[in-house]
């Protein structure tokens, strides 16, 4: 998912994203609360990579 670099691909490792809703202005969105952003969903606002938990590596599932 993040190819080692160990950060979020969805935000880049900032831990929040630009409101798609309002392109970032905020202002009067009623999906971002007016902020023009919101925190990432697949890192839960960490930026580090869901899958590996930042470590920038998979361990091997066991049986």
């Amino acid at each position: 998912m993040c190819r080692g670099n160990r950060s979020c691909p969805e935000c880049d490792g900032l831990g929040e994203v630009t409101c798609d809703a309002c392109d970032g202005r905020g202002t009067d969105c009623e999906q971002c609360h007016g902020e023009g952003r919101y925190i990432c969903r697949p890192c839960d606002g960490t930026g580090a990579c869901p899958r590996c938990k930042g470590e920038g590596e998979m361990q091997p599932e066991r049986p």
